[in-house]
């Protein structure tokens, strides 16, 4: 079993003896979830999610006031201009004012707690739980519909004008309705989906890595009966499990898989663009985040590098620990989030030059 296999499992079971009661205290070991703005970068983890601003280093606040042994976050955290939408392990769905970490309205009708990024558009989030459904929730906090699939849900929804995306470790992914929830179509992969999917520019095309060592193109304006896959990609069967989101750039897929390979395939026929995959020692589970002139990912063994799209190494740092989650960056900085390390957070510039690093604490 793979060590991040360990590590979820680890998590998920030390979830269920916190809100049983037969533990002290959070036993959590997974990755701190990150999102970040102009000014701030968001931390999600333990008995609270943080802002921490870019420059001064400073934690601006906390959420909530005081600890709970039963409000533990394991969710990255969405971000908007004025927000913050986060879950719990308790069940929870938060939207908070990111400027002053104050609670604006609280979902708890779950059944199961959240480890999945959210979605937003329209002022409506769409929030996936480990119950297994998605849940769209209005600007007050109301729900609007869920959708349940048969196991749980990780991966962050997609969006187009009248359909939400949504992939489910049942192997299955849905369309759905966006007004309603009710299902238009779905596709079976060859396993459990578990990192969010691509959607391309004008909304046509979805692209779907699974645990099945599969990359799909599918359809999204097929009718129900028709196929949807316009191309599945394997390697030849050398293709190993896919974790991360991939990285649409024009006409351009690039994606991991766990092994340590990155591939770059025509996004219109899953041809090969580079002779061969980029390869190197170290498991890539947060997947890809797009630069000016290439993308940055980072390995659970704490190596991060940056690679033009033509594939030719631009820096590579690295820090003593683990790192799950891909990078986020916004204009001028770049941060990680790792465990097992000195720090918690780990903030670079875009050249991939040391700034800080730090512990967030209330």
């Amino acid at each position: 079993m793979k060590k991040y296999r360990i590590l979820i499992l680890t998590a998920i079971i030390g979830i269920g003896l916190i809100l049983s009661g037969c533990v002290p205290g959070p036993r959590v070991t997974g990755s701190p979830g990150l999102d970040i703005s102009d000014e701030m970068v968001f931390v999600a983890y333990g008995n609270f999610t943080y802002a921490v601003n870019l420059e001064t280093k400073v934690v601006e606040w906390g959420f909530p006031e005081e600890s709970s042994n039963k409000i533990v976050f394991y969710a990255q955290p969405l971000v908007t201009n004025d927000f913050v939408y986060v879950g719990d392990v308790a069940n929870n769905f938060y939207k908070i004012d990111s400027q002053t970490g104050n609670e604006v309205w609280t979902f708890s009708d779950a059944k199961g707690f959240f480890i999945g990024q959210a979605a937003i558009e329209d002022d409506i989030v769409y929030a996936p739980s480990n119950d297994g459904f998605v849940y769209a929730l209005d600007a007050n906090g109301e729900e609007l519909w869920r959708f349940e699939t048969d196991h749980y849900v990780w991966a962050q929804p997609q969006i187009s004008d009248d359909v939400v995306y949504i992939a489910s470790m049942d192997h299955f992914v849905y369309a759905v309705s966006k007004d309603e929830g009710t299902e238009i179509w779905k596709h079976k992969m060859n396993g459990a989906v578990i990192s969010s999917p691509a959607l391309s520019s004008d909304g046509t095309v979805l692209y779907v890595g699974s645990m099945g060592k599969e990359m799909v193109a599918l359809d999204t304006t097929a009718d129900v009966d028709e196929d949807h896959v316009l191309w599945s990609f394997n390697a030849d069967g050398d293709l190993n499990t896919v974790w991360g989101k991939p990285l649409l750039v024009e006409d351009t897929l690039y994606f991991t898989d766990s092994t340590g390979k990155i591939y770059a395939l025509d996004a219109a026929t899953g041809e090969t663009v580079w002779p061969r995959p980029i390869e190197f020692s170290g498991s890539i589970i947060g997947g890809l985040t797009k630069l000016n002139d290439g993308f940055v990912f980072a390995t659970e063994s704490g190596d991060i590098q940056a690679y033009g799209f033509d594939g030719t190494l631009i820096w590579q740092r690295s820090i003593e620990g683990e790192i799950i989650q891909a990078p986020v960056i916004n204009a001028e900085y770049l941060v990680v989030g790792a465990v097992d390390a000195e720090e918690l957070i780990y903030v670079f510039d875009l050249d991939g030059n040391p700034i800080w690093s730090d512990t967030p604490e209330k």
